[in-house]
């Protein structure tokens, strides 16, 4: 089975973006996945609202995730979610959860170790429409950008909590998220020993993906797609388009196209 996987940090609607704020770019981020087709996007910082507007650009993909406080509604409207987008046309939803990344990971928590806010991790078993019985797993996340020790301990967390929900399977398995780690920090190594690294992919430098809404390339990567040995990395890009300046977040998503 043959997919295309997407890493997107939407940036979080806030008004003093100003023109750079999420009305003005959520077009150019529909837009911008579905000129890669993807099977699968594991988004970041998607609030409620934003969510539902892609929801509407997008009517071939299926939503699912909580909010970090372990809500579904738009209740919490500032909530930010790890959701996950996934193709109905290729895949169907077998099985989905959430899990926190902290000591209590089974339940909403609060801030851990040196964490400056909550973080946690959405996941789904999924099946080709295609091919009955083929399953993956997608687990999507989104680190801390304050707390070295909380991305260390988060990435062994979801090394784990990936051999507790998945065995006595081998389904592949497959990682999106925004790490707020450069390849060389304890937490992308530790991913890096039981993993397959999507860059290694690309032989040219990487150069940055977050870029603060002004593009270009200098800096490191933060922003990343790990699979399970079981799977082949066919071809991976940091999708640096944009119209005229404008850019569709203050990330660049990344692509890969994966063997499965």
């Amino acid at each position: 089975m043959k997919l295309t996987v997407m890493t997107f940090n939407l940036r979080v609607n806030v008004s003093f973006d100003g023109d750079n704020a999420w009305p003005n770019r959520k077009q150019q981020v529909a837009d911008t996945i579905l000129s890669y087709n993807p099977a699968i996007i594991g988004t970041q910082e998607g609030r409620y609202d934003m969510l539902e507007d892609l929801d509407g650009l997008l009517p071939a993909y299926t939503r699912i995730g909580e909010g970090r406080a372990g809500y579904r509604s738009g209740d919490e409207s500032l909530d930010e979610c790890c959701a996950i987008y996934y193709d109905k046309r290729q895949l169907a939803l077998l099985e989905e959860g959430q899990f926190w990344l902290s000591e209590t990971p089974e339940r909403p928590s609060g801030k851990a170790w040196d964490a400056d806010y909550p973080r946690f991790c959405t996941w789904a078993r999924l099946e080709s429409v295609h091919h009955s019985g083929n399953q993956l797993y997608l687990f999507n996340t989104h680190f801390d950008h304050i707390g070295e020790m909380a991305r260390a301990r988060s990435a062994q967390l979801i090394l784990d909590k990936i051999v507790d929900i998945i065995q006595p399977s081998e389904a592949p398995c497959i990682l999106t998220g925004d790490l707020n780690c450069q390849p060389n920090d304890a937490a992308i190594r530790l991913l890096a020993e039981q993993l397959t690294d999507a860059y290694d992919a690309i032989t040219e430098p990487l150069g940055r993906t977050f870029h603060a809404f002004e593009g270009g390339t200098p800096g490191e990567p933060i922003d990343y797609i790990f699979t399970s040995p079981n799977v082949t990395v066919e071809e991976t890009s940091i999708i640096r388009s944009n119209i005229n300046g404008r850019y569709p977040s203050d990330h660049y998503p990344v692509v890969a196209k994966l063997s499965l």
